[in-house]
């Protein structure tokens, strides 16, 4: 008994050990960060604050690889064909286990096909239209809505994207009519927007929190529970006492399947380390984001959970696209 318990207990201290020193070992190339929208979009800015923050701590290039398309499948499809030895990671959010139950031949199953390293960020949907609007709340938008039902559009990235969903719950849960218009990216919506052809979105915050407090662009109503710090001077939904739209979106990085989980786990202390971190989180906090750190079998439950969701809103609502 004695020379056994000796054996698990030298093996349970030499494998840490060993997996330590294969993370200090790693990596031995530069990174690629898979982030599945247009250069310049919310994504994009996130993805590039953590490239920067991965890159001081692994001493590392990490190049931000632009794959946009399907609502961010093509990028995820990428990542999941990507080679499993934990130098190329992804930019995973609401879109993609939404927009997989939209298609109707989605090139990746998000749940299934890639493997959890660390949910990152919360963060909400504010309606937004021109910064010369008369409107003075969400209240005078949907009141025109309710007179002139279906005449109007609203923006949004693509089909799938946290925005198309906010505007379909705003729509049903305020009994009013809305033309989708569906953009390779929400910035062509907001610019569209800007210019007046297009009356209003429901877009996250991280692509239109600098827009706004710039002046550019006129803020409604916050989808969400409370105020928030990037925006404090835009009133909640429930300050209005409009009905609630839970459209709370959320940002995490993911890695190909086989990625072994010792390398998963190093990456994912480092991302917490880059939410904590002062200077980071301030740019993160600009962006509207609310760090809400997870880290890989808690995300993979988030998943999991969120595909099955908005796969029975998605089959409910009649939302499909081929």
């Amino acid at each position: 008994m004695i020379k056994i318990w000796l054996v698990l207990w030298v093996g349970a201290m030499v494998f840490p050990a060993h997996a330590q020193d294969g993370a200090q070992a790693y990596p031995t190339r530069n990174l690629r960060l898979i982030v599945p929208f247009n250069a310049g979009a919310g994504p994009d800015s996130i993805g590039r604050q953590l490239a920067q923050g991965l890159s001081e701590r692994v001493k590392r290039n990490v190049i931000v690889d632009n794959r946009p398309g399907a609502s961010g499948l093509i990028g995820m499809a990428e990542l999941a064909r990507a080679n499993a030895d934990g130098h190329t990671i992804g930019l995973l959010s609401i879109s993609q286990a939404v927009i997989q139950a939209m298609a109707a031949n989605s090139p990746v199953d998000v749940a299934r096909d890639l493997a959890p390293v660390a949910h990152l960020f919360r963060q909400y949907t504010v309606l937004i239209v021109r910064a010369d609007s008369p409107f003075k709340t969400a209240r005078d938008l949907l009141q025109l809505l309710r007179d002139k039902p279906g005449e109007y559009g609203f923006a949004s990235g693509g089909n799938g994207t946290p925005a198309h969903l906010a505007g379909e719950l705003l729509l049903r849960s305020n009994k009013v009519q809305a033309r989708h218009i569906p953009y390779k990216g929400m910035l062509a919506g907001v610019t569209d927007i800007m210019r007046g052809d297009v009356l209003f979105a429901c877009s996250v915050t991280s692509n239109v929190a600098p827009l706004i407090n710039a002046g550019r662009l006129k803020a409604l109503g916050l989808l969400a529970p409370k105020r928030i710090s990037a925006l404090p001077e835009v009133p909640s939904f429930a300050e209005l006492g409009l009905p609630e739209v839970d459209v709370t979106s959320w940002n995490g990085i993911a890695a190909p399947l086989a990625t072994p989980l010792a390398l998963r786990q190093h990456f994912s202390a480092l991302l917490r380390e880059i939410t904590q971190d002062p200077v980071h989180g301030k740019a993160f906090a600009g962006l509207g984001l609310e760090t809400a750190y997870l880290p890989i079998t808690p995300f993979g439950g988030v998943i999991q959970s969120e595909a099955a969701r908005w796969a029975k809103f998605v089959k409910e609502a009649g939302l499909r696209i081929d």
